[in-house]
């Protein structure tokens, strides 16, 4: 027990006898403690035998530097020795796990206080830690993981990523983007039917309207992208361009009116009205039978020569028609005052001229060659188309007859 007494007193370099032999270890008296060198056991001679507390001795009482007071553990109260987890903040370290505060919950198992970036995912505070600022790979600012909505596009996952759920922005909810036909109202389309018919009445994701180019079925027959009225599809109703519609297509009418009265300016044809087209013009023209024949009741100037009815039963010559005065006359005494009998605007099929002049009667079949209008059975009797006889007469029938004037 003397000889521990006298080892524990040891502190400094000197050389001494010991007469005590009592020692559990070897211990080398010319042994110097210098600075920080040392084996790192703590029991203050360089060699690797002791019980490592630093305190000179091998019993395990001490605070590991030789001076019961204070110490780091390697024989040197100078500088530090200790160890992450020993509870002290020792230089290069940030924070210690063995410490009790606040900052214990963000310290690493190297000391260090835990941060975004560092490559460690420190669980409870971190989702995810990939050591860079890359927010396309799948761990995003704030070491979360990369999710739709987070306003980072991850790549091979996403098309779009906004940072919001609002479907109408151009980037839906899913993170693909918004396009026309998905059903949602993007900014930009009036309406979105979640199809691609452009048929319906919503084509292209715009209302449907007259002149969009769309043939809406059921409403349009045409529609060539344009509200002009002077091609083949007229707005606003999106219908075929035709004579009388009121619109002047270009190319193909001369005028159009929007009526169907053919004794205008603007007749049926949709040519401007002229002596010699068939149309009598009201207070400008006296007939128009649409030919050149200049003696036919109606002459190449469009004046009326024919003092009875200028009519065309069908043969397509507008000739100068009589009824007989009285039965059994001819054509022949019907025309003698009117430039004569007109055997080719006579010659037709049919009673019209008999309708004409007496409408009452009633409406019969094809007789002979001239028309009759019967007083004993007060039929209209038709022409048979065969070349008239201007001297054909009966006791109970008015003649119809074309004449010269």
């Amino acid at each position: 027990m003397r000889c521990q007494a006298i080892r524990a007193l040891v502190l400094v370099p000197v050389a001494l006898t010991f007469a005590c032999t009592e020692a559990e270890t070897p211990y080398d008296p010319s042994t110097t403690f210098v600075g920080t060198s040392g084996d790192g056991d703590g029991d203050g001679d360089p060699t690797t035998s002791g019980d490592g507390d630093g305190d000179g001795d091998l019993t395990t009482s001490g605070d590991g530097d030789g001076d019961p007071a204070s110490g780091d553990g390697d024989g040197d109260p100078t500088t530090g020795g200790g160890s992450c987890g020993d509870g002290v903040v020792d230089p290069g370290e940030e924070c210690d796990l063995g410490m009790d505060n606040a900052d214990n919950g963000q310290c690493t198992a190297a000391c260090m206080i835990a941060e975004c970036g560092d490559g460690l995912v420190f669980e409870g505070f971190e989702e995810c830690d990939d050591g860079n600022p890359d927010n396309t790979d799948g761990c995003v600012e704030g070491c979360m993981l990369a999710s739709c909505g987070d306003g980072y596009v991850e790549e091979g996952v996403e098309d779009c990523d906004d940072g919001n759920d609002d479907d109408a922005d151009g980037c839906t909810s899913t993170c693909t983007p918004g396009v026309c036909g998905d059903g949602i109202i993007q900014d930009g389309e009036q309406c979105d039917d979640g199809n691609m018919d452009d048929s319906d009445d919503c084509p292209a994701c715009q209302l449907a309207f007259c002149g969009d180019g769309y043939i809406q079925a059921g409403v349009e027959t045409c529609d060539d992208g344009n509200l002009d009225n002077d091609d083949e599809c007229i707005a606003p109703a999106c219908v075929p361009a035709a004579c009388g519609d009121g619109f002047v297509q270009a190319g193909v009418e001369e005028c159009d009116d929007g009526n169907m009265d053919d004794s205008d300016a603007c007749p049926t044809s949709c040519v401007p009205a002229s002596c010699g087209d068939g149309f009598t013009q009201d207070g400008v023209e006296e007939c128009d039978d649409g030919n050149d024949v200049d003696n036919d009741g109606c002459t190449n100037d469009c004046i009326s020569q024919c003092g009875g009815e200028l009519f065309d039963p069908g043969n397509g010559i507008e000739g100068c028609w009589y009824t007989a005065e009285v039965v059994d006359m001819t054509c022949t005494e019907v025309c003698m005052d009117h430039g004569g009998f007109d055997a080719q605007a006579t010659q037709h099929a049919g009673n019209a001229v008999g309708m004409l002049f007496w409408p009452n009667k009633a409406d019969g079949s094809d007789w002979v060659t001239i028309e009759c209008s019967s007083t004993d059975n007060n039929t209209n009797w038709g022409a048979n188309n065969e070349v008239p006889d201007p001297n054909w007469s009966h006791q109970a029938c008015h003649a119809n007859c074309a004449c010269n004037n």
